[in-house]
């Protein structure tokens, strides 16, 4: 049955329950620790240390060798409704991507895929001068990249977009893909590169088999002790035969 099929007992161990709702210590800590940073950077900023601004990722700073705003820069967010909104995707859609790639490949997709679209964004800067003096702080193109990975695994699965529309599978990838497009066209795309970077190489790795292998190899996917899965099998979702797909709320 593939990753999917997780023994009850396993997949249930090293969570947290909120609201009757069960999600992995892993995405718990990490969206706790993007809360608690956020708030935190918040009132220094407000303080005027200005410690924060060495956490920006900036093309400039990272070609003169500051290379942990490769790292730093996709967790912390400041802005209130981004940031809660923020934190509950990564909880929502981390909790299925946790419970097939595992928590340890879960983080690890993470911290690749923002280090990835920083390197991405940084050899951008280097052939545009806007792009390298553009500094980028938001956890929000890791989200939009999650979301479609979530897409991606469980196209069968719905979530309510706005409370309103539903949507899941190839909609649910189009309309991500399309409101951070409009959202360019009204604010200016050079704030959105990261998010375009982001979902375009999520998109890559789901589509593409040798570089999937790969970043599989980047994100501790390969799991010592454990066995392999054979190649001809797939993640199978046990809950499409059974019962109607859940409906997430966006």
């Amino acid at each position: 049955m593939g990753d999917m099929a997780v023994p009850a007992r396993r997949r249930a161990s090293g969570s947290f329950v909120f609201f009757g709702a069960r999600f992995p210590a892993v995405v718990v800590w990490l969206a706790g620790a993007i809360l608690v940073g956020s708030c935190l950077a918040a009132v220094d900023l407000r303080v005027g240390t200005q410690s924060l601004r060495h956490l920006f990722l900036s093309p400039d700073a990272v070609a003169h060798g500051q290379v942990w705003r490769l790292v730093t820069w996709s967790f912390f967010e400041l802005s209130p409704l981004g940031l809660i909104f923020g934190c509950l995707m990564i909880m929502i859609f981390g909790r299925d991507l946790s419970d097939v790639w595992g928590p340890r490949r879960f983080l690890g997709a993470y911290l690749t895929l923002s280090i990835l679209t920083g390197v991405v964004t940084t050899l951008l800067g280097l052939a545009s001068l806007s792009v390298r003096q553009t500094a980028f702080l938001t956890i929000w193109p890791l989200a939009e990249a999650f979301i479609i990975a979530w897409a991606t695994l469980f196209p069968t699965r719905q979530m309510l977009v706005y409370f309103v529309l539903p949507l899941g599978g190839r909609n649910l990838i189009l309309f991500t893909v399309g409101c951070t497009l409009v959202f360019a066209l009204l604010v200016g795309f050079l704030p959105f590169i990261p998010h375009f970077v982001a979902q375009g190489l999520m998109l890559v790795y789901l589509r593409e088999p040798g570089i999937g292998r790969l970043w599989q190899r980047l994100t501790l996917g390969m799991r010592g002790g454990g066995k392999r899965r054979p190649t001809h099998l797939r993640a199978v979702d046990r809950l499409d035969r059974e019962e109607e797909p859940p409906r997430w709320l966006h």
